[in-house]
């Protein structure tokens, strides 16, 4: 580098512009002309310096000599023979003359990495702001005493502004400007040990999806852009706000009590609520639900004594977020404030936990399916066909298999039962292919899907690409479990669907039916072959009056529709003889069969 050798020997006045002492001899044309060639030659090597190059004489700075890459820096000026302060008056309030000066007494370099410099590059023209690497090196004389300093550099605007921009978009939503969810992380790091009591809101859009899927993701841009700009007019300089991700935004206010962080939310879901969003000559209403956590300090909360344990802020975002869902699920646009040992918030983070924990199961292969036969009640029925109903286990980390009921309710409550019925469909089906060819053409699985499933747009074409994957399998073999009010909330859609799949030769099963007070005309509009009778009613056949009267009522509109009839939660074998003699073909429960591995 430049500056391992901190002394130039170079002649303080006459540098590059004047010939050095001639040797004996060299007075001649000759002479003359080998020191001009020289002269010529060292100059052009100056000149195309890599970088910006100029020497300073004297105290006063006086500019002796500059490259073509020194003009390009500081404009085109009159500069040789005048001192620095005379023709770059700009920089001498910037601190490079005090540079200059110490060098100069001092005879230490200076270097320094991408200065920010203000320079006047047209005359009478506005500052133009540069970046420059930057080094002065004083000049010996041969009394060896300073007499200039040599200046070098080069103009790293462009590399600057690059690496900052780089680094922006490192740190920024490329959307909204905001932190994203990774600058967030960082600049509350250790807030949660700092002194005071410190807010965190988590934020979270209502009725996004609505605008996103009407009218493209163009118009849910633009609705997002808009949202940033409310919340960050209703913030202070001193939060600390982050698009999380979607449709999802959190604030973090320091030294800020829960009262007040509360209010601030309150401003925050007003502000939103009053955004006019319109699109294509449309307005759409956004509202904002908010969940608030407190962190750092005392938890707040009446009673709280300064001996209660600080909350940190991890355990305060899940929180925030825990409460933000719940308040979605209140009615949305409100504000929900969590607490520790809040029921609610540990029964929503537990929720939350379980998809996580599902989502892992998955992709490690740690949904393990169960069988639970359906017998055959009337003589002759079932020697076609043997029925299964596949039910899903999660074969913990530890070993321990854990019941549906633990996590099925979070897979419905957070938008992962889709993934979750497609993973058990493939088992299933994968299971179906490796069995033998008679065993396979007699069997038939009873697959439980959600209404979500059913209504997906890509359920038709993940089936077909089950089947041409597990090719030995046929539609015959697979009968889908739907429940009443799954199949009801959307009829027309639900029918559709179950129509092209029947064509298709899949089977279906409704499920749970008569738990969701229906009538019996809609059987009519749905291709159903199976009917599960719930369970209570099954139950009721023993315990009251009205039971036997249900189930025999269900049992003759089935038989009338040619539909098959199952009795669910058959849990005592009393209850055989009833169900056979109402006329029921198949029974399910434990005292029939108890479910086992596939």
């Amino acid at each position: 580098m430049l500056v391992q050798n901190t002394r130039s020997s170079l002649p303080p006045s006459s540098c590059l512009s004047s010939c050095h002492s001639a040797s004996p001899g060299s007075n001649g044309p000759d002479g003359q002309s080998i020191l001009r060639v020289e002269r010529d030659w060292l100059y052009g090597l100056f000149q195309q310096a890599p970088g910006f190059v100029c020497i300073l004489r004297g105290p006063q700075h006086i500019y002796e000599l500059a490259n073509d890459a020194y003009y390009q820096l500081i404009g085109h000026r009159q500069i040789l023979g005048h001192p620095l302060f005379e023709v770059l008056p700009e920089v001498v309030a910037q601190g490079f003359l005090d540079k200059l000066d110490r060098v100069f007494a001092t005879g230490e370099p200076f270097i320094g990495r991408a200065l920010p410099i203000q320079l006047q590059r047209l005359a009478g023209g506005p500052l133009s702001q540069r970046y420059i690497d930057l080094i002065y090196q004083p000049i010996l004389g041969q009394d060896g005493k300073i007499s200039g300093i040599f200046v070098q550099g080069h103009d790293v605007t462009e590399a600057h502004e690059l690496a900052r921009e780089v680094s922006f978009q490192a740190a920024h939503d490329p959307l909204t400007g905001l932190f994203n969810r990774r600058a967030f992380a960082s600049h509350t790091q250790g807030l949660d040990v700092a002194p005071g009591t410190h807010a965190l809101l988590y934020m979270d859009l209502d009725h996004f999806k609505i605008v996103n899927d009407r009218c493209g993701h163009a118009a849910g841009d633009a609705l997002l852009l808009q949202v940033s700009q409310v919340l960050q007019q209703n913030v202070r300089q001193t939060d600390i706000l982050a698009r999380m991700g979607g449709d999802e935004f959190a604030l973090v206010m320091r030294d800020c009590p829960q009262e007040a962080a509360q209010e601030r939310a309150h401003v925050l879901r007003r502000a939103v609520g009053d955004l006019p969003f319109v699109w294509a000559s449309r307005r759409y209403s956004v509202t904002l639900s908010v969940g608030v956590a407190i962190f750092g300090g005392t938890p707040a909360g009446e009673g709280a004594s300064g001996d209660a344990p600080q909350l940190a802020f991890n355990e305060a975002l899940s929180l925030a977020d825990a409460a933000c869902f719940l308040a979605k699920e209140k009615g949305r646009n409100q504000v929900q404030v969590s607490h520790p040992g809040d029921e609610e918030i540990a029964r929503q983070q537990s929720d939350m936990d379980w998809v996580d924990r599902l989502k892992e199961s998955m992709r490690e292969d740690r949904v393990v399916l169960y069988g639970q036969r359906l017998v055959a009640l009337q003589p002759g029925q079932g020697a076609e066909m043997e029925c299964w109903e596949v039910l899903s286990r999660l074969l913990d980390s530890d070993g321990v298999v854990v019941p549906p009921g633990a996590f099925i309710p979070a897979a419905e409550r957070f938008g992962v039962i889709d993934e979750l019925d497609r993973h058990i469909i493939r088992k299933a089906f994968s299971r179906l292919q490796r069995m033998g060819a008679s065993q396979r053409a007699r069997t038939r699985y009873f697959i439980n899907i959600s209404g979500i499933t059913l209504g997906s747009p890509g359920l038709l074409a993940y089936l077909s690409q089950m089947l041409d994957q597990y090719c030995e399998v046929r539609p015959a073999n697979v009968c889908f479990e739907i429940t009443e009010t799954a199949a009801i909330s959307s009829l027309a859609r639900t029918a559709a669907t179950m129509r092209e799949l029947a064509l298709k030769g899949f089977s279906f099963a409704l499920d749970d039916f008569g738990s969701g007070m229906s009538s019996f005309a809609y059987l009519e509009k749905l291709p159903v072959k199976y009917l599960k009778i719930d369970g209570e009613f099954v139950k009721g056949i023993l315990t009251s009056r009205t039971g036997p009267v249900i189930v025999e009522a269900v049992a003759k509109v089935a038989r009338a529709m040619d539909i098959l009839t199952v009795a669910e939660s058959v849990e005592h074998e009393a209850l055989l003889p009833h169900l056979r003699e109402l006329g029921i073909d198949y029974g399910q429960g434990f005292s029939l069969h108890r479910p086992e591995p596939l």
